[in-house]
């Protein structure tokens, strides 16, 4: 089975890489998060975003609260501040950077089956990425399916998700994200990972975007 899996991914990720018309960027992920008290932790997410060339792309600053109402619901609440590179109005190395900052809103849940874990997550936020098709007033409701398969004797832990972006001014869904990852627990309070990423835009003519991640979670 652990065979299975993991071939599955180099499929997946194989064919996902054929799908894309560009890239593939590299994506740094960090999470850090510590309990404050029972059901309550606090998050600090900060991320790195460079293109396929290298150059800087976008650094991200997060940082919220997350409280476990029930077994099958959590709800959380973060602020972000992005720095973005634009190039094609910049004529320095440190000018045309745009900054934005804005909030999101958690709900998640889940269940188990077996080895499977299905996770479900609904987020609101008063903005999107840089290549939102509107600007920084945007609404959004994300949605995002996810899935990991505990492989046994083994504490690799591969997973596939998908996350759609649907923008509440325009009210259309505007892109798409399939990821295909796989995280490694190094003790209790360490993990890493990596993962590779489609971003699949339905703006006609823009191209999708390959991602390559890693990324590290360290809790407190």
């Amino acid at each position: 089975m652990r065979k299975w899996i993991v071939s599955l991914l180099a499929i997946l990720a194989y064919n996902l890489a054929g799908y894309a018309q560009s890239g593939p960027s590299t994506w740094f992920e960090l999470e850090f998060s510590k309990k404050i008290v029972k059901n309550l932790k606090v998050e600090f997410n900060p991320e790195l975003r460079l293109l396929n060339d290298f150059r800087m792309d976008t650094y991200i600053l997060e940082g919220g609260l997350s409280y476990k109402l029930h077994k099958y619901l959590t709800l959380a609440g973060y602020y972000r501040f992005e720095n973005a590179w634009d190039y094609k109005n910049s004529t320095g190395a440190y000018k045309g950077k745009v900054s934005s900052g804005r909030i999101a809103f958690d709900a998640k849940s889940g269940f188990e089956i077996k080895r499977f874990d299905f996770q479900f997550r609904i987020r609101y936020t008063n903005g999107a990425d840089f290549d939102s098709a509107t600007d920084d007033r945007d609404s959004y409701f994300r949605y995002r399916a996810k899935v990991d398969y505990d492989i046994k004797n083994s504490k690799l832990l591969p997973y596939l998700s998908v996350e759609t972006f649907h923008d509440l001014i325009l009210k259309e869904f505007d892109k798409t994200r399939y990821t295909a990852g796989i995280t490694y627990p190094i003790n209790n309070s360490n993990e890493i990972g990596m993962f590779y990423r489609i971003q699949d835009y339905k703006e006609a003519g823009k191209e999708s975007l390959s991602i390559i991640g890693v990324g590290y979670g360290l809790k407190f």
